[in-house]
């Protein structure tokens, strides 16, 4: 099987996709958004120059990261509106 396909199977990481961030985004504004929704073991920061930056969060509970999913896709911060949304894989 080839292409994008969700991970939704793969959801008790807790691991979640977070884009369309602002260009000057901090991992630790990326702390502040998510830590009500549980204990966050990772957060990998994807920014490069010219590139709409995007994020993987990694929570402690993976319920924490479905939380996460329904309170932040779609949130506007700042000029933004947050794609929040289990990752995908290629496979």
């Amino acid at each position: 099987m080839s292409g994008w396909a969700d991970e939704r199977g793969g959801e008790g990481d807790g691991r979640i996709y977070v884009g369309n961030l602002p260009t000057d985004v901090r991992e630790k504004d990326l702390e502040d958004l998510f830590y009500k929704y549980g204990r966050i073991r990772e957060i990998e920061l994807k920014n490069r120059h010219g590139l709409v930056p995007f994020a993987f969060v990694r929570f402690e509970d993976p319920r924490d990261a479905e939380d996460a999913i329904y309170g932040r896709n779609g949130y506007d911060y700042g000029q933004c509106r947050l794609r929040v949304e289990f990752p995908r894989t290629y496979g």
